[in-house]
């Protein structure tokens, strides 16, 4: 455990000074800007726009961090050489994917911590005052997938190397976003073996599940159980990824 803790720390203090950190975010407190901006585009859903831009614009600025956060922080290490020597040590190859997991994770918490502050900031340049708890409770949901991300990101680095499998995760991003939409879109002479699979993979993969938006702007907000169950939803899929992760990084050559 103690290994774990040391390895998450030291993935968590190289992430917080990586190159990408600042850039993204003050690009995700930008865009949360202008999601308050043009909000006012118009005036009757002003709450509404402002959910549904101030959202993507979470979803989308770290879920884009934690792909290549979870691809570098693998890469990095096979290329520096550090993966050979801290696996000499008495660490499995397990316990020290699961440590660059926790630091990932690290990383993107403090990170959705500032995106929090800069939601607070529009609140209170429009005279709204405290955000709302409810607000909250959609953004850290909504977070819930940066974690799914990071976790698919370092299972393809642990599959394959290089573009592969930044490509992978990309499209597996896309897809998480699409079957659900593709799903509704179905029409009725849709083949039942289409439909079928259709379903499946959106009941398996389906991203919009954590997104909370539409209650944003509601007078009511969705149940307590049905949060536990979307939260559930998700760290029973950081729990499969990383562990196929470690399944598939048990087996390979580390070097590959």
């Amino acid at each position: 455990m103690r290994a774990i803790l040391s390895i998450a720390v030291e993935t968590f203090l190289r992430l917080r000074r990586d190159k990408i950190f600042l850039p993204a975010a003050l690009i995700g407190l930008g865009l949360l800007s202008l999601s308050g901006l043009a909000s006012y585009w118009g005036v009757e859903e002003f709450f509404k726009i402002l959910y549904d831009l101030g959202t993507a614009a979470y979803l989308f600025t770290g879920a884009t961090v934690a792909i290549f956060w979870g691809h570098k922080i693998i890469s990095d290490s096979r290329q520096e050489g550090s993966l050979e020597v801290q696996l000499a040590s008495p660490v499995s190859r397990s316990a020290w994917l699961i440590g660059k997991f926790l630091g990932l994770m690290a990383g993107l918490l403090i990170m959705s911590g500032i995106f929090l502050v800069g939601w607070q900031g529009i609140y209170s340049a429009y005279g709204m005052g405290w955000m709302p708890t409810k607000d909250v409770i959609i953004f850290l949901v909504l977070g819930l997938s940066w974690l799914v991300m990071g976790a698919v990101s370092i299972l393809f680095a642990s599959l394959a190397s290089g573009a592969i499998a930044l490509f992978c995760s990309i499209w597996v991003f896309i897809v998480g976003l699409l079957s659900a939409p593709v799903m509704q879109a179905l029409s009725p002479e849709t083949p039942a073996s289409t439909r079928k699979l259709v379903e499946i993979i959106t009941g398996i993969w389906n991203l919009h599940l954590f997104n909370l938006s539409s209650y944003g702007s509601a007078k009511q907000f969705v149940g307590t159980q049905d949060i536990l169950s979307r939260c559930g939803y998700g760290f029973l899929l950081v729990a499969c990824f990383i562990a196929l992760a470690c399944l598939f990084f048990e087996r390979r050559d580390i070097v590959a």
